[in-house]
């Protein structure tokens, strides 16, 4: 019935003001925002793109997830990964984090640390250029938090990039000036960078490298 009707099983608003609802949508469980998918929608799609991407170059071994969600590119990593590999989480909302295990199975990756925190504050404890691979979707509903878009939040996730590292990041509804901005401070801060968009959702994912 969910190919023909969205059914919803659980909505709700954490303690941190994040308003979720999981459904059944074309056969799968999906997380929800109120106005964007977080996990195992159309977000899916695009962090397919942009991790397959990743993978065409590069055997990541130690990877940084900033934003768990109900844990899409976790899922994508255990299909499209041949090697080993590891993967330390950053979410804030801690019951996003428990949604997540009790909903989307998050406890079957044996290979997963979760940190439950603010991202800001978390990165700057985490070894310097320890990471093959840093996934950015941190996001409030459809918005990317100003703080991503600034120079130092930027430069602290440089830093933790091992060499040869890709930061990838997904953005959406970016406005012109917006993404001028961005791309300046990318500019700034890493040596190089590419961006895909993807072709039905529209999501522009940057690749970008110390």
């Amino acid at each position: 019935m969910s190919y023909v009707f969205q059914q919803t099983i659980l909505k709700g608003k954490t303690s941190l003001g994040q308003t979720y609802e999981i459904n059944f949508e074309n056969g799968s469980k999906v997380l929800n925002s109120e106005n964007a998918n977080y996990s195992f929608g159309s977000l899916h799609q695009i962090m397919l793109k942009g991790i397959s991407e990743v993978l065409r170059q590069h055997k990541p071994s130690n990877i940084l997830m900033l934003g768990l969600g109900g844990g899409s590119a976790l899922s994508i990593l255990a299909n499209k990964c041949r090697h080993p590999y590891q993967v330390t989480a950053i979410e804030i909302d801690p019951e996003l984090v428990d949604i997540a295990y009790r909903h989307f199975d998050l406890g079957k990756y044996h290979n997963l640390r979760v940190i439950k925190g603010n991202v800001t504050e978390e990165i700057k404890h985490l070894p310097a250029a320890s990471f093959d691979l840093i996934i950015d979707d941190i996001f409030w509903d459809n918005r990317m938090p100003d703080f991503c878009i600034t120079r130092e939040y930027l430069s602290g996730n440089s830093a933790l990039l091992a060499d040869k590292g890709i930061y990838m990041r997904n953005t959406m509804n970016m406005e012109s000036h917006e993404s001028r901005i961005f791309e300046n401070c990318l500019s700034e801060v890493f040596s190089g960078f590419y961006s895909r968009t993807h072709s039905e959702h529209l999501n522009k994912i940057y690749f970008c490298f110390r």
